[in-house]
């Protein structure tokens, strides 16, 4: 073969080897891998949030004096009509059940209990999940008594959810003065002295006596970690509020300064509610806006989802120990405040119905939870389209399928009619709030919060430097080798 006809072939070679070889691995390389995401089936929950839920709340009817072989058929129509009259965009029902005593524990499951009196009323028992329903023989007569009792179920026992699952916001009403749900939650009790004098208070068996069972009470909904602290030289500047006349804490607001106290430490809970426990410097001396008394010498002011700011009149004397006997009533009042902190009452009423209503608390969360979830994959999902060069981790793609079907899971917990004790709602709970971390893992991925995208016009302007000379040269001797005998021609003909 002679020199000019080899020249060619290399060139050609040279040629199709860079166009058909490495441009197409070029390309492979540098291309961002993005995970096919479901968006198809997230857009379809995400349009129908509730439309695969039916929560299911089994009860229980048995009488201790007359014997209704069908009161809960009666009972189950008459819950029916009264869910049907105020649907809202959550569907929930109650499971009316005869009542038997091998299978159902009073302490444990919902029951109604029918007592004959003389009066017709109801009573919803503290340390269970019994309501007691009394009626008389009229009732009996007129037959209005599974009236009565599903009235009584849906409107009293189960108002939480007669309130919030057939109002047109859903399980999504967020109350201002508590926080946001998190399963686990930091306290952090503070003893603020406005002198630097020593002081010493019996805080820890005090929280063990007092404050444990609540603790314990709550703890499916709620796991709590606690930390205490003496401050000292430091009273909040109350001296600056001594002309004030019964304020609230909106008049407090504006001279009280608690970002110091909320940023002191760091916590690896989302959540921290915060005791604050404030005597003034001796300096400062009595402050008469105080409304204490003899038995309270402290007045509580709640801060919106912050804790509770309690405001003592005195200073402390020096090598001041305080007590129990001070400290009891503080806790006392602080749990009570705990439970509107956490959403589980409203205004300062006591929790008449703890089992109940932490139940009810417990349902409401599972599904704002399930919300919240499907929102964060719906957000993901438009992420994903608004960049098309972004990244789409093979671990996200994991991470949201498992968390659409740990999402079946508990909607199948949900829906059950045959479960629905505490166990379920627990279980459930659980699940939720796995299912939530797992859709938020998803969507603060490293790569996606750093939106570690590379779009196209970027890519070729990064590489063109090292392709543009490549190419040209390649080109430039693709030609010249061709364009060679032609000239070699002319050279003889001259």
């Amino acid at each position: 073969m002679s020199t000019s006809k080899l020249r060619k072939a290399v060139s050609l070679w040279f040629i199709l080897f860079y166009a058909l070889v490495g441009v197409p691995l070029w390309y492979k390389l540098t291309a961002i891998y993005r995970a096919p995401l479901p968006v198809k089936y997230i857009e379809a929950v995400h349009e129908n949030l509730h439309s695969d839920v039916h929560v299911t709340v089994p009860v229980y009817v048995r009488s201790d004096t007359y014997t209704f072989p069908d009161v809960h058929d009666a009972v189950q129509v008459q819950v029916n009509e009264l869910l049907r009259s105020k649907q809202g965009p959550v569907t929930w029902s109650l499971q009316v059940l005869p009542f038997d005593n091998t299978t159902v524990d009073p302490e444990l499951d919902h029951v109604v209990t029918l007592v004959l009196d003389d009066d017709i009323g109801f009573t919803i028992l503290y340390d269970s999940k019994e309501t007691i329903v009394f009626f008389n023989d009229e009732t009996v007569a007129s037959n209005d008594v599974p009236f009565f009792v599903a009235q009584t179920l849906v409107e009293h026992t189960f108002e939480l959810e007669w309130r919030k699952f057939s109002s047109s916001t859903g399980a999504n009403d967020q109350n201002s003065m508590a926080i946001e749900y998190s399963p686990n939650v930091h306290l952090s009790l503070s003893l603020l002295t406005g002198d630097g004098r020593p002081v010493a208070w019996d805080i820890e068996p005090v929280l063990q006596q007092y404050f444990t069972p609540l603790r314990e009470f709550l703890a499916p909904l709620v796991n709590f970690t606690v930390d205490t602290d003496i401050v000292q030289v430091n009273d909040l500047k109350l001296a600056s509020l001594r002309g004030a006349t019964s304020p609230s804490w909106h008049d407090l607001s504006h001279a009280i300064d608690l970002s110091e106290l909320s940023t002191t430490n760091y916590y690896k809970e989302r959540s921290v509610l915060h005791l604050a426990i404030v005597f003034p410097s001796a300096a400062a001396g009595e402050l008469d806006f105080i409304n204490a008394t003899t038995i309270h010498p402290w007045q509580s002011f709640l801060v919106p989802q912050w804790g509770v700011l309690m405001l003592n009149r005195k200073p402390l004397d020096d090598n001041t120990r305080i007590t129990e006997s001070y400290l009891k009533p503080v806790i006392y009042s602080f749990s009570r405040e705990l439970l509107q902190l956490l959403g589980l009452t409203s205004g300062n009423e006591d929790l008449s119905t703890p089992y109940v209503t932490m139940e009810s608390f417990q349902r409401m969360t599972i599904l704002k939870n399930l919300e919240k979830s499907i929102d964060t994959l719906w957000s993901l999902v438009k992420l994903t389209q608004q960049f098309p060069q972004m990244a789409v981790p093979r671990e996200v793609l994991d991470d949201v399928t498992a968390a659409l079907d740990l999402r079946l899971k508990i909607v199948h917990l949900l829906n059950d009619p045959c479960k629905g004790g505490r166990s379920t709602w627990n279980e459930a709970l659980h699940l939720s709030n796995e299912l939530l971390a797992l859709c938020e893992k998803a969507f603060f991925h490293k790569e996606m919060v750093q939106q570690n995208f590379f779009p196209q016009e970027h890519k070729i302007a990064v590489y063109l430097p090292l392709l543009g000379p490549l190419t040209v040269i390649m080109l430039t001797g693709f030609i010249n080798a061709f364009r060679k005998k032609g000239l070699d021609l002319d050279k003889k003909e001259r």
